[in-house]
């Protein structure tokens, strides 16, 4: 593939975006740009006076959710620092249409090509299902599935502690947490659909094959 890309991946809880990201970053040599880490990243970095780590580091100590406007400068601060020409996979942004219409912004700013959003779809009673049989290691915070080393033993393979259930993979959680996502996300998938940028994955099939089709369908969209 020669095309140099701006991949966005979005999905529900449980629906395997991080392992599929991952493998796409490899395959393409591209650069994985975490939210999350980004706002975390910033967060730790307050003490230096810097007004939006400060901003950010109140915010996420008292649980609030950064606004959009926090959101898109975290994101334009990273791009300045990265080498753009390798292409760049989105995880988990945008998350709003409000980001989603600062993203244009960026595009032209940083001159990235037009976004290709991949929604990985997976039903709720899926994501419970599978979110139910997740671990982690208290110590090391690794995650692990029925298919992860060790999971029988039920001991994590490097610290050796057990295993446990987090919080949020709780039966009634997950369904919460599902309905909140599927609600904000109906306008954000509106939004790309209208602009022929979506490219729905069926995520309810293994590793092998949500990757397999990923692959297929990007290559298809690329070649219109």
């Amino acid at each position: 593939m020669k095309n140099k890309l701006n991949l966005v991946m979005i999905s529900p809880p449980g629906a395997g975006k991080g392992t599929q990201k991952e493998l796409l970053a490899k395959r393409y040599g591209l650069v994985s740009i975490v939210t999350g880490d980004l706002v975390r990243e910033l967060r730790s970095k307050a003490e230096t006076g810097d007004p939006l780590a400060v901003a950010v580091k109140e915010r996420y100590d008292q649980g609030i959710p950064q606004p959009d406007e926090v959101i898109l400068e975290v994101i334009r601060r990273n791009l300045a620092e990265l080498p753009l020409e390798k292409g760049i996979i989105f995880d988990a942004f945008p998350l709003s249409l409000g980001q989603a219409q600062g993203f244009e912004e960026i595009i032209k700013e940083f001159l990235l090509p037009r976004p290709i959003v991949l929604y990985i779809k997976v039903s709720e009673d899926e994501a419970v299902e599978r979110l139910g049989k997740r671990r982690v290691c208290p110590k090391c915070k690794r995650v692990f599935y029925p298919l992860s080393p060790n999971y029988a033993s039920g001991k994590c393979n490097v610290c050796g502690v057990d295993f446990v259930v987090r919080d949020d993979d709780k039966e009634e959680v997950v369904r919460e947490r599902f309905k909140q996502y599927e609600e904000r996300m109906k306008n954000l998938q509106e939004y790309y659909q209208n602009k022929d940028e979506l490219i729905v994955i069926n995520g309810e099939q293994t590793v092998e094959e949500v990757f397999k089709e990923i692959l297929r369908k990007l290559e298809d969209y690329l070649q219109k």
